[in-house]
């Protein structure tokens, strides 16, 4: 009944078309936290540029950041790379088959786990994403908080329970389709659903009452600043070190608001132009980027051969010249507005970017 539905009613995926274990891999780390729309181009440029394991084990990261910069979450792709040359190195370039070898990549949990197991390899093994939460709460109307870990541990054996042994892969896509296009949270479409004569939270009109989570997290709103930083046709950015958000990709300066970033660069608050506002989320944050532009004038100066920044004194431009983001240096970089577009930089600063070559 609900293969039936699937193989008649699945959307039509990229991944869907393939049983290569690196395709399947790579859609299911790129769809973790992030709407299928917004994957697909992702996808479809990362496998054409990383066709191969060995491929993308070869490249270098500040490639496999560049084809990674605008879907978030940065570690991700950090692992993707890592776990690469630890399969060349080790596995001869391939994915082991079971879901207990593939959980020891950097990366891949019990999840994605259980997913490039069925769909790649055809193992017995369950999956667990929200999709398939609210299925399986809502079947039984199970109304234990989902997010407690004893609950999670429960909702794994009803999911192991009801894996088959035939088509186990085709049954776990099924299953998360299910959730996301039909046993949607509000509005289920249950006059459509498949199992909806199965299903006890229809029985009782209760649909949307599950699953039940009891602590409902609130987004913590954070405001910052970025600075378009210009100096003839260029302008000043920076990489962030490994160990930071978004680690690897390269951003425009940025700080807490208008007056730090203002005395970061030894300028007048005033000097900073507002040009526009940005909103972005991520993971509990809800952050607004306040983007301002300011202009350094590039002169020399005859006892030291500095640029002068417009309206500071002599000595004000000496400090200036020693600070770490006026100078180039390994992690800053004064770069032309046309090469904008060959760096990686994450969702808002490519937004910023963008806004700057049009305005070119």
């Amino acid at each position: 009944m609900l293969l039936s539905w699937y193989r008649t009613h699945a959307r039509r995926l990229p991944w869907r078309s393939t049983h290569d274990p690196y395709k399947i891999w790579i859609s299911e780390i790129m769809l973790q936290q992030t709407q299928v729309d917004t994957v697909i181009p992702y996808y479809q440029k990362w496998i054409k540029h990383f066709p191969t394991i060995a491929s993308l084990a070869d490249s270098p990261q500040a490639e496999v950041m560049k084809y990674w910069a605008g879907l978030g979450y940065y570690r991700r792709a950090r692992m993707l790379h890592g776990a690469a040359k630890i399969l060349v190195k080790n596995h001869g370039g391939k994915l082991p088959q079971s879901a207990e070898e593939l959980r020891k990549l950097p990366g891949i949990g019990r999840y994605t786990a259980g997913a490039i197991a069925s769909i790649a390899f055809n193992q017995k093994t369950p999956v667990l994403d929200g999709n398939v939460v609210r299925v399986l709460t809502r079947l039984q109307a199970y109304a234990e908080d989902i997010t407690q870990t004893k609950t999670v541990a429960k909702l794994w054996e009803i999911a192991e329970s009801l894996v088959p042994e035939n088509n186990p892969g085709d049954f776990n896509q099924a299953m998360m389709e299910l959730g996301a296009t039909i046993c949607a949270p509000e509005n289920p479409k249950c006059d459509l659903c498949p199992v909806a004569s199965l299903c006890t939270a229809r029985k009782m009109k209760r649909a949307t009452d599950f699953p039940v989570k009891k602590q409902k997290e609130k987004l913590e709103k954070i405001k910052t600043a970025a600075l378009i930083l210009r100096r003839g046709a260029t302008v000043l950015i920076r990489k962030q070190a490994d160990h930071e958000r978004w680690g690897g990709l390269w951003m425009f300066p940025f700080d807490k608001d208008r007056k730090s970033l203002a005395k970061k660069f030894l300028l007048r608050p005033k000097e900073l132009e507002r040009r526009f506002t940005l909103f972005h989320g991520f993971t509990k944050y809800r952050v607004r980027l306040d983007v301002f532009e300011a202009v350094i004038a590039r002169k020399p100066d005859p006892l030291r051969g500095q640029y002068k920044t417009r309206g500071l004194t002599k000595q004000s431009r000496e400090i200036a010249s020693l600070t770490s983001f006026a100078r180039n240096d390994s992690a800053n970089r004064w770069i032309k507005i046309s090469e904008l577009t060959t760096l990686a930089l994450p969702s808002p600063h490519q937004k910023i970017a963008k806004e700057i070559l049009e305005n070119a």
